[in-house]
């Protein structure tokens, strides 16, 4: 396994600085890989609300894409927003000639505080372009159900189960769903992969802090796992434990500051 692997992360920035970008170059630099970025967007966000979604120009991101990857040492890539259809289809072409490199998708829908950064248009371009390519997928539960439903252009199925099943029946190899948004004393994912029975379950203890970015560190944190030549299962894992960690340091954090308050 590569000592110091190379991973592309395909996002858009943050300037609050929580998600985004920001978010997989600390996640990538936690776990001793090097990080190259593509940007298909510019936003102007806070914790509390998004007020400016700048698409980067095509032919910028593809030059991006282009000189990130020409080299060779890229051993996994992650997509996060893309925003438009534009850069759904500017990504898409610019990786066909990478079919053998594992895609990590965070299938950003709308940000924390609810703008939607993906419309029906993306919506259905990404469903037909990106989700055949996506080694991993990892939604959270609305953005599980939002897929579904859009997808099949009807209610989505009721169990989570069905809702992934919706997902592999696109294309998509295999779903991680994120359970943050669940209930109950463990935040539990679930990686469901085409042609398997049984998902395997990750669980973690539910923590009471909120973190802003984690769906964009855990999915980059998959990837370097990936591209360190990891098995999925394993990635996921590897993924998951980061992010377990990232919550107790912060859980101590604040139960320190209450200490002293």
């Amino acid at each position: 396994m590569s000592a110091s692997p190379v991973v592309l992360a395909i996002a858009g920035s943050d300037s609050s600085g929580g998600a985004g970008i920001a978010a997989d170059i600390r996640a990538a630099h936690d776990l001793g890989a090097t990080l190259r970025f593509a940007l298909s967007a510019v936003t102007a966000q806070s914790d509390r609300q998004v007020t400016v979604i700048h698409p980067v120009p095509p032919d910028i991101l593809r030059e991006q894409i282009r000189l990130a990857l020409e080299d060779g040492t890229v051993g996994a890539i992650k997509i996060g927003m893309l925003g438009s259809v534009a850069a759904v289809e500017t990504v898409a072409s610019a990786l066909t000639e990478y079919t053998d490199l594992p895609v990590v998708i965070d299938p950003v829908v709308s940000s924390s505080s609810g703008r939607r950064l993906l419309d029906d248009a993306a919506m259905a371009v990404f469903i037909e372009r990106m989700l055949p390519r996506a080694t991993l997928l990892t939604p959270n539960l609305p953005e599980l159900q939002i897929l579904a439903a859009a997808i099949l252009d009807a209610a989505p199925p009721a169990t989570i189960a069905e809702q992934a099943g919706v997902l592999l029946g696109a294309g998509t190899k295999a779903v991680l769903v994120k359970g943050g948004h669940g209930q109950g004393d463990n935040a539990v994912d679930l990686l469901f992969q085409s042609g398997g029975d049984t998902p395997y379950r990750l669980a973690s203890p539910r923590r009471p802090v909120a973190i802003r970015g984690t769906g964009c560190m855990l999915s980059t944190a998959i990837c370097v796992a990936l591209a360190q030549g990891g098995s999925l299962a394993a990635s996921c894992r590897r993924g998951k434990d980061s992010l377990t960690i990232l919550f107790e340091r912060a859980a101590a954090a604040q139960a320190g500051r209450s200490d002293r308050g």
